[in-house]
């Protein structure tokens, strides 16, 4: 089963969002830009973690990106 719990949210102003190490940040290697295919906007950022059994299970952050709900 898994668990997913809102971490915050991204706005994103340039249709482009890029996920990095914060060490890394002024340096600006090493990162991953993804083009959203939606514009500009605030989305929901959530981290899902998966509880298997061992311990060993898979986890992710997921950007709703689209129309949001008011």
């Amino acid at each position: 089963m898994s668990e997913r719990k809102l971490a915050g949210t991204v706005q994103i102003d340039s249709g482009e969002v890029a996920i990095v190490d914060p060490s890394l940040i002024l340096q600006m290697e090493d990162f991953l830009k993804i083009s959203t295919e939606c514009g500009e906007g605030k989305f929901p950022v959530y981290f899902e973690k998966d509880d298997a059994e061992g311990g060993y299970g898979k986890s992710r952050i997921i950007i709703e990106l689209g129309p949001q709900e008011k």
